[in-house]
């Protein structure tokens, strides 16, 4: 049975299966920005329900979110740097082991990039008594305390409360996803090849 996972949006963790998963840093995102991009996806989303009167509303919506989360992760990929950035040591390293320390334990790795203001995470969560949003609370809580400690930072949010998740329903995604993932520095401008950019894991050999 699907959990859902609720605070100002809908969100399905369904235990035993693979997410997507992307979580970025406090206060990368402006309100205004945000609360313009969605109004832009629920803008073109009601248009295209209104042109597709044949196509399943729930077929539409998925799409149209899949085009909403580009539009904020190609944001978050422009956005000028913050004065402390995740790929910066030892929060690199933090951020790192606070992952791999899950794998083989609550969640199988596929997958990840560490990005200067946000992080891709590719899963598949295996403890079905505990609840994914608390394996994925729980991660961004240990390293926000270890990280905030190296920054002299008290009382402070590091991480946005909320993640962006999605199920991974077939093999074809998964390969989809895995490319986004290790590629994105390469889209962002960083480094040329996905090879140079040491910030990334990927469980299988990717071409």
């Amino acid at each position: 049975m699907h959990e859902p996972y609720r605070r100002r949006l809908p969100h399905i963790m369904p235990p035993g299966e693979t997410l997507f998963i992307t979580y970025r840093l406090h206060g990368t995102l402006p309100h205004h920005i945000l609360t313009e991009l969605l109004a832009a996806h629920e803008h073109f989303l009601a248009r295209q329900i209104e042109q597709s009167p044949d196509v399943a509303v729930d077929s539409i919506r998925k799409r149209w979110d899949g085009k909403y989360f580009l539009s904020i992760d190609s944001y978050l990929d422009k956005a000028e740097q913050e004065t402390y950035s995740l790929i910066n040591e030892p929060t690199a390293d933090i951020i790192k082991e606070s992952i791999h320390f899950r794998d083989g334990e609550q969640f199988d790795l596929h997958a990840y990039c560490l990005m200067p203001n946000h992080v891709h995470l590719l899963v598949t969560h295996t403890r079905q008594d505990v609840p994914f949003y608390r394996v994925i609370g729980s991660m961004k809580a240990n390293s926000a305390k270890k990280i905030n400690a190296h920054l002299n930072r008290k009382n402070r949010p590091f991480w946005h409360s909320e993640s962006y998740d999605h199920v991974v329903r077939n093999s074809k995604s998964f390969d989809r996803i895995v490319a986004y993932i290790m590629t994105n520095p390469v889209k962002a401008g960083f480094v040329s090849r996905w090879q140079d950019w040491s910030h990334s894991y990927c469980k299988y050999d990717f071409e």
